[in-house]
């Protein structure tokens, strides 16, 4: 597929209904299997219980996928004699746009979850490690603004929290499910910081009006996530819109203890499944899973049954979004 010069963000018009034509086209007539499988979700199912989580049933996901890297830091350095972005069929990049003075790549996710999975790498030819930077951030959730489907959900896994690849990139994924991180209650920590914690996972909150500018959100969660770093703490970011509509919610999950190697396995702990998008790739774990369960799946994962260990950190964390973030931060400059 011939990629088009690359357009500036504010010029895009109908981006969503062009990558969409694009993914679904790819992925129909899958040319030398650009895809590693066609997306087919055998069976699915909603938990009872509060939350009501989505269970998928999608076992190609976990036996014809690339092996994840095992990154054993949650400061990486880029090494590039191993898997990236840069060594990907050219067929897979959808569409480049430009956003300042960041580039974007947005490419089909070959293994994918759902349907329109996007994977949006910035910078791609700067080999920059899975860190979010500022000014990636900001580009990507510029481009997540322009989706018009509110289904869209934008996420992130760090090193130590299931990325599996050290090549800086967020994910875009169509989830037509209604999930309760939507509008479960946050409990206040500051002016601008909630907690989600009634809830099976617990995560950091920061609401954002889309009527207003997007660079202090993204700014605020770039300087919670610089504070992460100094504590050698992985963590998820999910970002999603409400039910209504009116406020995006950007949450991040956090994890005392890193997970240094990931596997492929019938059931990973990323920002999908911390938000309620459980897939599987085996059947008798889509038979018998059940909200307590996945519980204290979460709960394991995340270390939440150290509640000093997280008391210590809510006031590191506050106390380090008191303070202004210095100009350059872990991993190199703020971009």
């Amino acid at each position: 597929m011939s990629i088009e010069s690359i357009k500036p963000l504010e010029e895009l018009v109908g981006v969503q209904q062009l990558l969409e034509s694009r993914w679904e086209k790819l992925h129909d007539e899958n040319p030398d299997g650009v895809f590693r499988y066609q997306l087919a979700i055998e069976r699915e199912r909603v938990t009872e219980g509060r939350c009501r989580f989505l269970l998928q049933l999608n076992r190609k996901r976990t036996t014809a996928r690339r092996k994840p890297d095992g990154i054993s830091s949650v400061v990486p350095v880029f090494d590039p004699s191993r898997f990236n972005f840069n060594k990907v069929d050219s067929r897979e990049v959808l569409m480049e746009v430009q956003s300042g003075e960041c580039t974007i790549a947005i490419m089909i996710n070959n293994s994918p979850l759902t349907k329109n999975h996007f994977l949006i790498v910035p910078d791609r030819s700067r080999n920059m490690p899975q860190m979010i930077r500022k000014d990636s951030l900001e580009a990507v959730f510029k481009l997540f603004m322009l989706m018009g489907d509110h289904r869209y959900r934008m996420g992130f896994n760090s090193p130590g929290a299931l990325a599996s690849v050290n090549h800086l990139h967020y994910h875009f994924m169509l989830m037509c499910h209604k999930l309760y991180v939507e509008d479960a209650p946050l409990t206040a920590l500051s002016e601008d910081l909630h907690l989600l914690e009634n809830h099976p996972a617990r995560a950091y909150c920061f609401l954002h009006n889309p009527n207003e500018p997007p660079t202090p959100f993204t700014d605020r969660i770039f300087h919670l996530v610089t504070i992460l770093l100094s504590q050698n703490i992985a963590h998820n970011l999910f970002v999603t819109w409400n039910g209504p509509g009116d406020t995006i919610r950007a949450l991040i999950y956090t994890r005392l203890q890193p997970c240094e190697n990931k596997q492929v396995s019938p059931f990973n702990v990323a920002f999908s499944e911390l938000s309620g998008f459980v897939p599987l790739g085996d059947e008798a774990d889509y038979d018998q899973l059940d909200e307590c369960r996945l519980e204290q799946f979460f709960r394991e994962a995340q270390g939440t049954r150290d509640r000093d260990g997280y008391r210590k950190l809510d006031q590191i964390v506050l106390d380090g979004l008191a303070t202004p973030l210095p100009h350059r931060t872990t991993g190199g400059s703020e971009r």
